[in-house]
């Protein structure tokens, strides 16, 4: 069974846990995320099955859209209500203007650190395990970009935002980063994945309506092709020759100039069936394969 599937994750599951349930539902050994959710966050998980599998970190890389709330006055070890209580602070609620001045200190590329609790691994062993055990090292921080984040509501202490952002950003560091930039402190306390990628929450699946169509021996309803996963790469399409090349994984020449070809990293090889042969980036004219299917 070969494809996409749009999952709406649970509260209180892990993305693993997800992962496990719906290979028992799909009878599918080969399924993978394309970028985890902790524990208390809900929302958009996409799943690869069977040779999808080979596409995750295509999709894992697309932007992503998120509605988070936060708690002012408190933080805690994860970074979110999760975890356990570090300071409790004493402020006067601000008014909303200064809680959106202290955001747009974060709009950008940005430097981010990831939190301790986080799956990141040093040496070999994630960090989230070094934590538990009292021997956290500060990780690195990061590059990542947020192009908007938008403060859509406070009674406090809670302060809602939405956020659009890249692959890598910790929505839990950045709403503690916001409230040490407000000098009140600030962890997480709910998180909903709304977007990503192409994939939205008005179209993800519960794992109980999952269940059920798999029942019903429908599961393929669900599951979006490789090829439609992957629609926001352009196309070329190439002639039998040019797909025999491909195939076997030789560069081709890009016999027509694409429109915005410097900003374009990956396009997808179709041949004149408009079958998808191959995943390939542009390199000085030539078309070079980076992922074949057979």
């Amino acid at each position: 069974m070969d494809g996409v599937l749009n999952i709406d994750k649970p509260s209180g599951m892990t993305s693993h846990d997800v992962v496990q349930a719906v290979r028992r539902i799909a009878g599918e050994k080969r399924v993978g995320h394309t970028g985890t959710l902790d524990p208390l966050a809900t929302g958009v998980l996409v799943l690869c099955l069977g040779k999808a599998t080979r596409i995750a970190q295509y999709l894992e890389a697309g932007e992503k859209e998120y509605r988070a709330v936060m708690k002012l006055g408190e933080t805690t070890d994860t970074l979110d209500a999760d975890g356990v209580v570090l300071e409790t602070r004493a402020y006067t609620p601000p008014p909303m203007e200064k809680i959106r001045e202290a955001t747009k200190e974060f709009i950008g590329e940005i430097q981010q650190r990831p939190p301790v609790y986080s799956a990141i691994k040093i040496g070999g062993v994630p960090s989230y395990k070094l934590a538990r055990r009292g021997e956290a090292e500060a990780l690195k921080p990061r590059t990542v970009t947020i192009p908007e984040i938008s403060v859509t509501g406070f009674e406090d202490p809670l302060v809602s935002v939405t956020v659009r952002c890249s692959k890598g950003v910790y929505i839990r560091s950045l709403c503690a980063d916001i409230g040490e930039s407000l000098g009140m402190g600030a962890h997480l306390t709910s998180l909903v994945r709304t977007r990503s990628g192409r994939f939205r929450i008005d179209d993800a699946a519960t794992l109980g309506r999952l269940a059920e169509v798999a029942a019903r021996g429908q599961l393929q309803e669900l599951l979006v092709p490789m090829d439609t996963a992957l629609v926001e790469f352009p196309i070329v399409t190439v002639d039998a020759e040019e797909s025999r090349k491909i195939l076997h994984g030789n560069r081709i020449s890009l016999r027509q100039p694409l429109e915005n070809a410097v900003k374009i990293r990956t396009l997808r090889i179709h041949d004149d069936s408009g079958r998808l042969l191959a995943l390939a980036t542009i390199d000085q004219g030539w078309l070079k394969p980076e992922l074949v299917f057979s």
